[in-house]
């Protein structure tokens, strides 16, 4: 399952030291685990889904420009930037096997983060005091 935070894409997120993307080692541990086939099997569709849309940045990043004069939140903040942003995003100054090699970085980067791992734990102190 694949959701698309257009916030996160154009760089608000509440969190300090946010990861990259939103997959935390419990979403990994509960496709079997880093080495499982489904893990694989996921890492697999994320670099085919990010190849796919790749191909159609220019769609994305005209319809970006077409919402700029919107009154959409997270574009009206910085609307100036927001077209930069995302095409930041598809990593197009790459082919795709240096894209592929980028967004597998990015899962690492995710999946091994400090913070996210630190908030959780925060997270379960928190609710474990109010009991």
């Amino acid at each position: 399952m694949f959701h698309i935070d257009f916030g996160f894409i154009l760089g608000r997120d509440p969190k300090i030291m946010a990861p990259p993307m939103k997959l935390n080692r419990q979403m990994v541990e509960a496709m079997g685990g880093y080495d499982s086939e489904h893990f694989q099997r996921f890492k697999v569709f994320t670099y085919t889904a990010f190849l796919a849309l790749r191909r159609s940045a220019n769609l994305f990043l005209n319809l970006f420009s077409l919402m700029v004069d919107t009154n959409i939140p997270d574009i009206a903040l910085e609307p100036d930037k927001t077209v930069k942003k995302v095409q930041e995003k598809f990593m197009l100054h790459l082919n795709d096997e240096q894209a592929v090699q980028h967004i597998q970085g990015l899962i690492d980067d995710s999946v091994n983060a400090f913070m996210p791992t630190l908030m959780e734990y925060g997270h379960k102190v928190a609710q474990a005091l109010r009991k």
